[in-house]
């Protein structure tokens, strides 16, 4: 295992600084959407943002409730404010740098949102509580070399020659490229059933090692709307619909090396996916003991339906060892789906517990399940001139390949909360969340028979690890005013993987570039990136 750290850099990133030599592709098109793309914009599980209050109990309010970063959590947990509330909630995030032991950091602008609490004349549902929230459900800032110094002589071009197995001999994407800029040969020989076959290898050979560079941006947006109520003080009920804005960001670059150490080539990627999503939350808190403050709290939340937008700018640039060449690659794709699709996120099911003894001490502990294998994608039908669709076509291998490879997720989270005077209080949560990956995954885009893979710009994919933060806050309040302060470290690791060596575990003597004794069932271990996070936030709110 390698281990690559994070760092920040402006867009392109240090490594841009070696030597690029001539352009020799360049294209606007749609990057194939993908199960590991599509986790990455999406996953919020296993994150905690929020107000200050929320994310030092480590979002572990989904019992306690009275904080508006709830109304995403468990809806009811509005039901128990009986005042006002305006709230706005800023911060920054920073991690390890890869270059010098350096940490640099992105300030955030997380929550801002109110609570209008009506009181109406009747005993058994004193009164209905409305409110709105804006909040961060997930950062993109994310930044991480991925550098393998030993690949047992693979290539990603050993993967894409397979690929580029096709009898028109074009196709729209990556392989493309690389096939009608002459990166393969090709050698003819008698399939097992007697037909002449035309195959492509890598005529470039053997690689010593590679280097990869991510860069991203944006963030995973709530709007939240919600309706809540209480019921002689021991039922609150409540209703959230939220809309999500999703804005992501990437740079990728990566390059291979031969065994000589000379630079072979450069593939980059700046990627763009935007769009609006769509979801309902309900849940409630029940007081089963009247004299008791023990409450427990349950939660359904639907998918998100997302109509998205994919575009991707990407080049792929040869060494100079390898001769200089231009040519500009047209997108040809007059179809447009793979511009939009449509995305379907899991089910999400909570349960919690927490109580308070006297005014002093409070606890509460959730959990979460979320069906991450259940994710799905699709296409619209149909695209007309203004740009508006209609009608929807699953991806049906796609969404196969998503449940083969993920499963659903558990969370556990655990927060306390201690009123050192009436005014100032100090807390400390924990956050457990398992990956969403199988443990054995696979990109083999040959096997995926998938609409995208016609589309892709790259081969590369990450195996998110278990996740853990740990956040401590402390708060003052006085008669309206507070300030909340909480800082959060997030923990977690992944393998990062170049490419997919399914071509040299299962060559056979049928094809060419599967012939080869010298790759024959080699693999390449996973690069171990660290995407531990540090953050602060700060929460300013006034209640009336």
């Amino acid at each position: 295992m390698i281990t690559s750290y994070l760092y920040h850099s402006p867009k392109g990133g240090a490594r841009r600084g070696l030597s690029l030599f001539s352009i020799l592709l360049f294209a606007i098109a749609a990057q194939a959407q993908d199960t590991y793309t599509n986790e990455r914009i999406t996953n919020n599980s296993s994150d905690v943002i929020g107000t200050a209050r929320y994310v030092g109990m480590g979002g572990a309010l989904g019992a306690l409730g009275s904080d508006i970063s709830v109304i995403s959590w468990n809806p009811a947990g509005i039901g128990l404010y009986r005042k006002n509330d305006i709230a706005i909630t800023f911060g920054g995030t920073w991690g390890k740098s890869y270059i010098a032991e350096e940490h640099r950091g992105k300030g955030t602008f997380d929550q801002a949102g109110f609570v209008f609490n009506m009181g109406i004349d009747s005993e058994t549902c004193p009164y209905i509580n409305f409110a709105f929230n804006f909040q961060k459900k997930k950062n993109f800032n994310q930044n991480f070399y991925a550098d393998n110094a030993n690949i047992n002589g693979l290539s990603q071009m050993d993967q894409l020659a397979e690929l580029a197995d096709w009898d028109d001999g074009t196709q729209n994407n990556l392989t493309g490229m690389a096939l009608d800029e002459g990166f393969f040969g090709t050698k003819t020989m008698i399939d097992d059933e007697g037909k002449q076959q035309t195959y492509h290898y890598n005529k470039y050979g053997r690689s010593q090692s590679n280097m990869y560079t991510h860069h991203s941006e944006g963030s995973l947006q709530a709007f939240d709307f919600n309706l809540s109520t209480n019921i002689n003080n021991r039922a609150f009920l409540g209703l959230t619909v939220g809309v999500d804005n999703l804005l992501y960001n990437g740079w990728n670059m990566y390059a291979e090396q031969n065994t000589s150490g000379q630079d072979k080539y450069y593939l980059n990627n700046d990627t763009r996916i935007t769009g609006t999503g769509f979801n309902v939350k309900v849940g409630t808190i029940i007081r089963p003991i009247a004299d008791s403050p023990f409450r427990f709290g349950v939660t359904v939340e639907t998918p998100t339906w997302y109509r998205l937008k994919n575009s991707t700018i990407f080049s792929l640039q040869r060494g100079l060892s390898y001769g200089n060449s231009f040519k500009e690659w047209e997108n040809t794709d007059k179809d447009g789906y793979l511009f939009r699709f449509n995305l379907r996120s899991p089910w999400k099911m909570r349960a919690s517990i927490g109580s308070t003894i006297g005014t002093t001490f409070a606890w509460d502990v959730d959990y979460e399940y979320a069906t991450y294998s259940g994710t799905s994608m699709g296409y619209p039908d149909y695209v007309y001139n203004d740009g508006s669709t209609s009608g929807n076509m699953k991806d049906v291998a796609m969404n196969e390949f998503t449940r083969d490879i993920m499963r659903g997720t558990h969370t556990v989270r655990v927060g306390l909360e201690a009123n050192a005077t009436p005014n100032l209080a100090f807390r400390l949560g924990y956050n457990l969340s398992t990956s969403p990956f199988e443990k054995d995954i696979y990109y083999d885009q040959y096997t995926l028979n998938s609409a995208a893979m016609n589309h892709t710009t790259g081969t590369n994919y990450m195996r998110m690890g278990t996740t853990n933060i740990i956040t401590l806050g402390m708060g003052y309040r006085s008669k309206n005013f507070y300030i909340d302060f909480a800082y959060k470290l997030r923990n977690q690791f992944a393998d990062f993987y170049a490419f997919d060596t399914s071509f040299a575990e299962t060559w056979n003597n049928t094809q060419f570039v599967r012939n080869n004794p010298n790759y024959a069932d080699v693999t390449i271990d996973p690069v171990n990136v660290n995407l531990t996070r540090h953050a602060i936030t700060c929460t300013l709110g006034f209640k009336f």
